[in-house]
C-alpha cells in the first residue's frame, strides 16, 4: 500500500517525487489510481484550491492535470524565490552547508556561483567569512570547510552578522524589483573585488 506523506506546501514538486517513487515500488501505473490516491490523501483545504478538477476531472491525464495545477499554485513565483534568496534566508541554527543547499535550491539556474557565493558568505559569521574568502575552492568544498569551522567554533561567541533587509509593506511590485536590482548591483561590485583578490593569489 502507498503511504502518502503529508502534502508539502513549501515544495510540492518534491512531494510529488516522493509519491511517485511509492507508485513505482507499489507497481501503480494507472493514471486514475494515481489521481484518486492524491484526492483521497491530500487535505480538504488543499483540494479546495483545485475544486474544478476534483468535481469535474478530465477524461485523460487526470493525475498529470492535478499534479501540474497543485505545483503551479503552491510553488513560489520567480520574483518570490529571488526575494527569498536575497533577503529572507538566514543561517540561524542551520549548518553552513545546509544554508548553501537551501540557497542553491532557491537560485536554480538563475544565479551564477560567484553571486551565490557572495550571498552565502554574507549570511555567515564575520570570522568565518574572513577564513573562507582566502580560499579558491569551489562552493561545495567551501561549505565543507565552513561546517568544520562551525564545529570548531561551536559554543563560542561567534555569531552571524547578517542583517535582513525588509521590503516595506507599502512598497509596490516595481519598488520591490528596483530594491532587488539595487542589491544585485551592490553584490556584483563585491564579487568583482573578491574575484580580483582571488586572481591576485593565484
Amino acid at each position: 500500500a502507498v503511504k502518502v506523506p503529508p502534502f508539502w506546501r513549501e515544495n510540492p514538486a518534491i512531494w510529488f517525487s516522493q509519491l511517485e517513487s511509492q507508485f513505482v515500488t507499489s507497481g501503480i501505473v494507472q493514471d486514475s489510481t494515481k489521481y484518486h490516491t492524491v484526492v483521497a490523501s491530500v487535505e480538504t483545504e488543499i483540494l479546495s484550491q483545485v475544486s474544478d478538477i476534483i468535481t469535474s476531472p478530465p477524461n485523460n491525464d487526470m493525475y498529470k492535470t492535478l499534479k501540474e495545477r497543485l505545483i503551479n499554485i503552491f510553488s513560489d513565483s520567480e520574483e518570490r524565490r529571488l526575494k527569498k534568496l536575497l533577503q529572507d534566508v538566514e543561517l540561524g541554527d542551520k549548518r553552513p552547508s545546509t544554508l548553501l543547499r537551501e540557497m542553491q535550491d532557491l537560485a536554480g539556474n538563475r544565479v551564477g556561483d560567484e553571486l551565490l557565493l557572495s550571498l552565502w558568505l554574507q549570511r555567515l559569521p564575520t570570522q568565518m567569512q574572513a577564513i573562507l574568502t582566502t580560499s579558491s575552492d569551489d562552493l561545495n568544498k567551501l561549505s565543507i570547510m565552513a561546517d568544520k569551522i562551525a564545529d570548531v567554533t561551536s559554543g563560542s561567541e561567534i555569531c552571524s552578522n547578517h542583517v535582513k533587509t525588509k521590503v516595506p509593506e507599502t512598497s509596490t511590485p516595481y519598488d520591490c524589483i528596483s530594491n532587488l536590482q539595487a542589491q544585485i548591483s551592490e553584490l556584483s561590485l563585491k564579487i568583482d573585488r573578491m574575484s580580483q583578490f582571488r586572481r591576485s593569489r593565484a
